[in-house]
């Protein structure tokens, strides 16, 4: 006799599993549209204010590594918080309660980040708002997820998981669709970066809009064991001497700690390969807003169907093996995204500023520039120029301008002069993104260019886009089946607390992962940032092979057994 399907449930019970996946549909805004548009357009603020790199108490930042900072605050935050919270929501019915706080929080905070232009410091305004509606997103998640062994059987968990990070991704991508076309329509006007705040801002009316109905549908799990007239002193001491009670039991839940140490590792490395990747695209490749707001809408809508189908193959070779193909597509993931990088400009019109040599008035033309909120300004030994399309520059002031671009600190362009005397000359500034060679592992992405990008004629934008189609394939099922593996070896009457403590392994590795990713980016570059996170799947997935999910669903059971006598 084969097991019952989601279909086969009543109708009430596959209502509330359709309203707790809303909340994926809800949430996701902020995976999607938050991480294509908010990392780069921090970075650029960043930049515009302190240049490429700034130095605080002795450490060198970039924009990239100080939003990994933002990030690894926020989440320490809900790491550190969520297990005792946790505890008590496995006592008193107050988790829809949390949901909402989290919710509310986030959504509130996301929607400041309109209000950054009018700051003093819009760069510091938006590290503050992120920092604190990243709490609320990450707060959220932990209380969501508790719901997940309360929506069905467990057989079906893996099928619920899946079927919730599809509805995520769909959500998710419909909203960035929409904030691209609105950008793109704003590109190159006096309201481009209004419509680039207010894309950010309505992420948060999204998330609590739909969170709504999730809220509203979705029970309160049974709770065991309740503890009336709780005050907040009561409570925390109560959840001090469960988590006690918790780590002295933890022998007993072997697979359980066995299983969180492995996720501790492949997680950290997702999950900071998924937060730093538009800050990485932004400042190691100059990958421009729009080409990754399109990458990240690319994955969306790949990873509905790559979701699904991960379900399906959990259902047909068990969920670890599964999660352990998905690790190994993230491995591959990584060293793609490293090989990543921007051709060598070869052509005139390869180059971000394009010379022209006017014969009428015997000077030279800005034929075309980047797109840049101002002009560009370079100074050199008492010459100084001012580059944007169509200015003007005299023959003599562009006669050292090769020379003055190659030799500035910093300089992430490259300039190219057609006709006149100096027809044929042409530089590239020291920080341009194709200059490889100075990197430990430079030779990667140096190889893979001249074996593959350059015959192809691929350019890093379409590089990206690839990956892009890459990661929609796998990042569902490795997200879906680590959290439906973890229900399936943990006590039903105690997922609240169990599952904070998957939130707080979550969160602890997403404050290791960017922390690593900073200090690596100090000493070395990004690229070598980048590689050291792959050690750490690579270790995260060879430890599952000690995680014996039979024997943690049998203790679970047991713990779900002698729980409801209590």
């Amino acid at each position: 006799m084969s097991l019952p399907s989601i279909s086969d449930l009543p109708a009430a019970q596959r209502r509330i599993i359709r309203a707790w996946c809303m909340y994926d549909w809800a949430n996701s805004a902020w995976a999607t549209s938050v991480a294509a548009i908010l990392p780069i357009y921090f970075v650029h603020l960043f930049e515009d204010s302190l240049g490429e790199s700034e130095v605080f108490l002795g450490i060198t930042f970039t924009g990239s590594s100080m939003w990994s900072l933002g990030v690894a605050i926020s989440t320490g935050i809900v790491a550190f918080s969520s297990p005792v919270i946790g505890v008590i929501a496995d006592r008193a019915p107050i988790r829809k309660a949390l949901l909402w706080a989290y919710t509310t929080i986030g959504a509130f905070f996301t929607v400041l980040a309109f209000f950054s232009a009018f700051s003093p410091e819009p760069w510091l305004w938006l590290f503050g708002v992120f920092t604190i509606a990243n709490i609320g997103f990450a707060g959220g998640l932990v209380f969501y997820n508790s719901f997940l062994p309360h929506l069905g059987p467990r057989h079906l968990l893996d099928e619920i998981s899946s079927r919730g990070f599809a509805y995520g991704y769909a959500g998710g991508g419909l909203i960035l669709v929409v904030h691209l076309v609105l950008i793109l329509a704003a590109d190159g006007t006096d309201f481009e970066d209004v419509v680039v705040r207010f894309a950010i801002a309505s992420v948060g009316v999204w998330w609590f809009g739909w969170a709504i109905w999730t809220l509203r549908v979705v029970p309160e799990p049974p709770v065991r064991s309740p503890e009336g007239g709780l005050t907040a002193a009561s409570a925390i001491g109560i959840a001090v001497r469960e988590l006690a009670q918790t780590f002295r039991e933890l022998r007993r839940f072997r697979v359980v700690l066995i299983y969180l140490a492995a996720f501790l590792l492949f997680n950290d490395g997702v999950q900071t390969v998924l937060a730093i990747a538009g800050a990485y695209a932004a400042d190691t490749l100059g990958i421009p807003l729009a080409f990754n707001m399109t990458t990240i809408a690319i994955i969306q809508f790949v990873a509905v169907p790559g979701a699904l189908a991960f379900g399906k193959l959990a259902d047909r070779i068990a969920t670890k093996p599964a999660l352990i193909v998905s690790l190994l597509g993230w491995i591959v993931i990584v060293l793609f995204g490293v090989a990543l990088a921007p051709l060598t400009p070869t052509t005139h019109e390869d180059f971000d500023f394009q010379l022209g040599y006017r014969d009428a008035s015997g000077d030279y033309l800005v034929e075309a520039g980047p797109d840049l909120d101002d002009p560009f300004e370079l100074r050199w030994q008492g010459e100084y120029w001012t580059l944007e399309a169509g200015a003007v520059l005299g023959a003599g002031a562009v006669a050292n301008l090769p020379e003055a671009i190659e030799e500035t600190e910093d300089v992430e362009y490259g300039v190219s002069i057609r006709g006149g005397a100096l027809d044929g000359q042409s530089a590239l500034g020291p920080a341009h993104p194709a200059l490889l060679g100075g990197g430990p592992i430079d030779w990667w992405p140096s190889l893979v260019r001249g074996l593959l990008w350059e015959p192809l004629g691929l350019g890093v934008g379409y590089q990206w886009l690839l990956l892009g189609v890459l990661v929609g394939w796998i990042i569902g099922g490795s997200q879906a089946l680590a959290r439906s593996l973890y229900a399936q070896i943990t006590p039903e009457r105690r997922s609240a607390e169990f599952f904070s403590f998957f939130g707080f392994i979550s969160r602890a590795s997403s404050v290791f992962g960017p922390t690593l990713y900073i200090v690596a980016t100090a000493v070395f570059d990004t690229r070598v940032a980048v590689t050291s996170i792959l050690l750490i799947i690579v270790a995260g997935t060879i430890a599952l092979r000690w995680v014996n999910v039979a024997e943690g669903a049998r203790v679970a059971a047991e713990e779900d057994a002698r729980t409801s006598s209590d």
